[in-house]
């Protein structure tokens, strides 16, 4: 009889555990993911925080944590993980009654990107083990990656000699009407300005020195269309990434940027316009809309999208960055420099392109290999 009890008994207390489990195992229980970051650059490293909490009298004694993230996310732990065009992980712990458990998992982001995390998924056993329940928790977590900026000796040789050509047409662009001073004549001063009263009491040449036009404005234009039927992904990145270096650098001689491309965005969409501006606050907007750039999706062709946006601005200085080499691009560029619109087209390259510049252009292009 006594061993017929206990079969009752333990029947009761597996059905009891069952009901108890179905009915309350997600009450109280919450699954919360946040990075630690939520803007890094290419390479950069962070961690994803995961807390689990479980406000409740019954314990959790076995618990799966599953959530999916990108590929591109490096953890350095591999066993509870799955990577195929995703990255999938699986945690298994357990939770006592009223106990928060919360692991930091740090990563690297190999690829410049816009990346969330939707959803968490929540696998409950009973104690016996015998019933599985599953509810997911909805997440919010986006991730910016900006692309790598690039750190080259070429890098600086190349700048120093756009700045140059940006300067001197900075100079030219000197609003009359705004007085600034007088100073010392230098190389690229106009003989109209020079100030011939004050040079006599110097004994040196003196110019009057105005404000420049507020209008001026350096205009990077990112050429992403795609000039060869072998796909280069590794230039698209490497044109990306000098639109941001180049972006920073001129922003940090206090030069307004704009950017533009005819690539589009993840959504599908055509990328934003990013007018004129300066400070750290715009080089993050530039920096959010080259993570946006889907590079997998076919970019607009860039003279018709682009060929107002050229042929217009005199007081800019535009930078092409194009891989692509096409004779409708070059002939746009021509019509620019038939106008006297100040440009330069940095080509990007490797070992599978050969660049073929018309003649008029050579003289206004610089070729980047540095792939």
């Amino acid at each position: 009889m006594e061993l017929v009890a206990a079969a009752i008994a333990a029947y009761l207390i597996y059905i009891l555990q069952k009901y108890l489990y179905r009915k309350f195992w997600d009450k109280n229980l919450s699954v919360e993911l946040h990075l630690s970051k939520d803007t890094v650059v290419v390479g950069e490293e962070l961690t994803l925080v995961e807390t689990i909490t479980n406000r409740k009298l019954l314990p959790l004694p076995l618990l799966k944590v599953k959530f999916r993230t990108s590929r591109y996310f490096a953890f350095p732990d591999l066993e509870n993980a799955n990577i195929t065009d995703n990255y999938y992980r699986s945690d298994i712990l357990s939770l006592m009654m009223y106990q928060r458990l919360t692991r930091q998992l740090p990563f690297q982001v190999k690829h410049r990107g816009y990346f969330i995390v939707d959803r968490a998924d929540v696998i409950c056993s009973n104690l016996f083990i015998s019933t599985e329940m599953v509810k997911n928790w909805s997440q919010n977590i986006s991730l910016y990656v900006y692309p790598k900026l690039l750190d080259v000796p070429d890098l600086d040789a190349l700048f120093k000699n756009l700045l140059g050509m940006v300067l001197t047409k900075r100079f030219t662009n000197e609003d009359p009407f705004e007085f600034r001073g007088i100073r010392e004549y230098q190389p690229y001063d106009a003989l109209k300005s020079i100030n011939w009263k004050a040079s006599s009491k110097t004994g040196d040449l003196q110019v009057n020195a105005y404000n420049y036009t507020s209008s001026f404005q350096v205009k990077i234009l990112l050429n992403l269309e795609q000039g060869t039927t072998l796909r280069q992904e590794g230039l698209e990145e490497e044109s990306i990434s000098l639109a941001a270096s180049l972006s920073m650098r001129f922003l940090a001689q206090g030069i307004p940027v704009s950017f533009h491309t005819n690539c589009l965005t993840i959504r599908g969409e055509a990328c934003e316009i990013i007018k004129p501006g300066s400070g750290i606050h715009h080089m993050d907007a530039i920096n959010k809309v080259l993570s946006l750039l889907d590079t997998n999706k076919k970019s607009f062709p860039f003279v018709d999208y682009m060929e107002n946006e050229c042929l217009t601005g005199t007081n800019d200085y535009a930078i092409f960055i194009s891989t692509y080499q096409k004779e409708d691009y070059q002939s746009l560029l021509c019509r620019m420099a038939a106008a006297k619109i100040d440009f330069h087209w940095i080509f990007p390259k490797n070992n599978d392109i050969t660049a073929i510049i018309f003649d008029e252009l050579k003289a206004n292009t610089i070729i980047w290999s540095q792939i």
